[in-house]
């Protein structure tokens, strides 16, 4: 019984798909346009492990009570450390407290959120 295909092994002129293949890579070259660096026009939280702001970046949350305080606290841990993204996710819950809170029109409780926050937090520094 003979064989009537050809091992993909074979030398590229006896392959009928040689022709089709291409050569990797492309034609021209791949530059990316410079950005410029977007103002901040409320605080943003960079961590320690980057030091700078990115060229772009999202000023729709910015941080602020109780949540932001521990969410500054977060972002001044390296990275590599399990402490600060506890941190993080206990900022983001107690931010969702805050805009219950908020939405309640309790201003009573929300503003002893935050003179608790203030109050931990000043003892934290001293």
């Amino acid at each position: 019984m003979a064989r009537t295909t050809e091992p993909a092994d074979t030398r590229p002129s006896n392959r009928p798909g040689v022709p089709m293949y291409g050569r990797a890579g492309t034609h021209a070259a791949i530059t990316k346009p410079p950005l410029d660096q977007q103002r901040a026009s409320v605080p943003v939280l960079v961590g320690v492990d980057v030091g700078r702001l990115t060229p772009v970046f999202g000023t729709m949350q910015p941080p602020r009570g109780l949540s932001g305080l521990i969410r500054r606290a977060g972002y001044r841990i390296p990275e590599h450390k399990a402490g600060r993204w506890l941190l993080l996710l206990l900022g983001d819950r107690v931010d969702v407290w805050e805009s219950r809170l908020r939405r309640q029109r309790w201003p009573a409780l929300g503003l002893g959120a935050v003179i608790a926050g203030l109050f931990i937090w000043r003892r934290r520094t001293a």
